[in-house]
């Protein structure tokens, strides 16, 4: 299991937003998007690295293999929990503000049993399809 951190998720998150793009993310376009400095950036991205989540070369950041499926399952478990909250009556706003604060500590196995718990949705409340394993 790779544990990871609030800024190692958003960084992961950053990174994964520029698979649709022919090209892989830079520095400088990922330190705009999660509003941090360049040297806190080159930090995080370390940190990735040495996990095997990302691979930098020649100034280009992507995902490896492993990371593209921890990225899929913290977003899978986001929007369980997110769907879990907003079907226990708070706004979905409100639900997806207080999940982003500790959906990366929740393991894949909990989320799962969470799923099942609540219907195994399709969707999370804001529409966005709910991708299993």
């Amino acid at each position: 299991m790779i544990e990871l951190t609030k800024r190692e998720r958003d960084m992961m998150f950053a990174v994964n937003t520029h698979t649709s793009s022919p090209f892989p993310a830079r520095l400088s376009e990922i330190a705009k998007k999660v509003h941090l400095k360049p040297p806190t950036v080159i930090e995080i991205l370390r940190r990735l690295e040495l996990k095997g989540l990302i691979i930098r070369e020649k100034g280009m950041i992507r995902l490896t293999d492993i990371g593209k499926k921890k990225c899929d399952s913290l977003v899978r478990s986001h929007r369980i929990l997110e769907t879990l909250f907003v079907e226990s009556g708070v706004d979905i706003q409100e639900a997806c503000s207080a999940v982003s604060s500790f959906d990366y500590l929740v393991q894949t196995d909990a989320a799962e049993k969470i799923s099942k718990l609540i219907g195994k949705p399709e969707k999370c409340p804001h529409g966005y399809p709910i991708k299993y394993g």
